[in-house]
């Protein structure tokens, strides 16, 4: 069942199916065509079961200067939805890049358009990452609640949710799609399953973009023990913008002061007494988990501002953080995402089973890390996941084949710290640049933060195939802090 020449021979059979594009029926995709294709759930068994992949498509906007396919990688953060990142970038790109390009997104199996598995999670559990642990034996069984649910409604899928499978996905995509190559753009999980799919394809590379890299060392248990010292770096980063607009906001005058205000506002919660911003009631696994979403990007630290304000103060919301949140946070985070996930999570790599070790992270990091060390660092449902891994974690590095991989990321990025990209360069030194953005936390750098050095290198890349020479440091011309 392990046979290589299996998997490859079902890739070349599902690679001969054609696509039928029609207008997209899902108004966060509207103005899109969508399509459907098929893939086994098991590559070493292509006769057996198969799966839907949900895809969706901007055509080059000048089709006589058609490049090629620009495939987005499946989601921001594992989890979130591939087609709907393909909708803002559809928007979002340079001209120059949208006139050469067929934009292709697609959600990943088990989720979204794809296929997806949901298995009656509470909206609690779905925040399964980031919930805060009362204790830890109060954790222990809240995660692994979690992981029955999933295996009572899942278990016959599990087994194939992995990396590996999903990059064998895209190349049965590239195939439908009639080419023979495809460029590719990714961010955050994405950068990581687009140096998987370049490992096991990179024949069929052709300009790759990797933006706020995950760490080749995290896979996957490192993902969470790495976060709390970068939490606390980004919030710290945010004390100090506090600080100087003290007038407006009350939380203190100086970076400790404001911490101290948030401190303040987090040992409410976990004494689990009322704390609402505008009326919405917080708890204390959203108290922690609105702020470390507001701080992945510095673009947002007014809103984080006032809601911390109406928070300690019980004063109402400005108009414009309104309607921030309500782009942000308005969309549920779907079951099928979170299922997805966490089947990915442990598809890939086998987590310990014993509880020791994750009871003394836990305790350390609280101490040392108090914003998010508790509730990373501590005990996941895939500790008790029911199936090991069907196949080996990825090596990155010697051996791929993609012909150039350009690396961009933000310096102060909270989630994927430039640490990661450094080391994910070093693993592709063959052949990556790094672009690192000066002075700037922001997950999702390219086009999205705007900043005028980085823009022009990724676009030039995309569109002449320009790499740079050397790695680049761009200036922020607006720094935030």
């Amino acid at each position: 069942m392990n046979d290589p020449a299996l998997r490859a021979d079902a890739i070349r059979d599902f690679q001969k199916q054609s696509l039928s594009w029609h207008p997209a029926d899902e108004e966060a995709l509207a103005g899109l065509e969508c399509a459907e294709l098929t893939v086994p759930l098991d590559y070493a068994d292509p006769t057996g079961r198969t799966l839907t992949l949900g895809l969706v498509r901007a055509p080059a906007a000048a089709p006589e200067r058609r490049r090629g396919v620009l495939l987005i990688g499946p989601g921001d953060d594992l989890g979130n939805r591939g087609t709907l990142l393909g909708a803002q970038l559809a928007r979002a790109l340079p001209k120059e890049v949208l006139a050469r390009y067929d934009v292709v997104a697609f959600d990943h199996r088990f989720m979204g358009r794809s296929s997806p598995v949901v298995c009656g999670l509470e909206p609690e559990e779905r925040f399964w990452v980031f919930h805060q642990p009362r204790d830890f034996a109060h954790e222990v069984r809240f995660q692994a609640e979690v992981a029955a649910k999933v295996a009572e409604h899942a278990l016959d899928v599990l087994p194939f949710a992995n990396s590996r499978n999903i990059a064998r996905d895209m190349e049965v995509v590239r195939g439908a799609l009639g080419e023979e190559r495809l460029s590719y753009l990714g961010y955050s999980y994405g950068t990581y399953l687009g140096a998987v799919w370049t490992q096991m394809f990179g024949e069929h590379a052709d300009r790759v973009v990797l933006d706020s890299l995950c760490s080749p060392d995290w896979v996957w248990r490192g993902l969470f023990t790495d976060f709390p010292p970068n939490g606390e770096r980004a919030l710290g980063r945010w004390t100090r913008w506090a600080a100087r607009h003290h007038d407006e906001l009350a939380l203190g005058a100086t970076p400790p002061e404001v911490r101290a205000s948030y401190d303040r506002l987090l040992a409410r919660v976990d004494a689990d007494q009322p704390v609402a911003v505008n009326g919405f009631p917080l708890d204390r696994t959203l108290a922690r988990l609105i702020v470390v979403g507001m701080l992945n990007s510095d673009l947002n630290y007014a809103h984080l501002g006032d809601i911390l304000r109406s928070a300690v103060h019980g004063a109402p919301l400005t108009p414009a953080t309104l309607t921030f949140l309500a782009t942000m946070f308005g969309q549920p985070k779907e079951e099928s995402g979170t299922v997805a996930q966490l089947a990915i999570l442990a598809g890939d790599w086998s987590w310990p089973r014993r509880l020791g070790p994750y009871e003394r992270d836990m305790a350390r990091a609280a101490r040392e890390y108090p914003f998010t060390g508790a509730a990373l660092s501590g005990i996941k449902a895939t500790a008790f996941w029911p199936v090991p891994p069907s196949e080996p974690v990825t090596r990155l590095g010697a051996g791929n084949r993609a012909r150039s991989v350009l690396l961009v990321q933000s310096a102060e990025d909270m989630s994927t710290p430039h640490a990661a990209a450094v080391r994910m360069h070093e693993v592709l030194r063959h052949n990556s640049r790094l672009v690192t953005v000066a002075d700037t936390a922001h997950h999702r750098v390219f086009p999205f933060y705007g900043n005028p050095g980085a823009d022009e290198l990724a676009t030039a890349y995309l569109v002449d195939g320009t790499l740079p020479r050397t790695d680049v440091v761009c200036p922020n011309p607006r720094p935030q802090v």
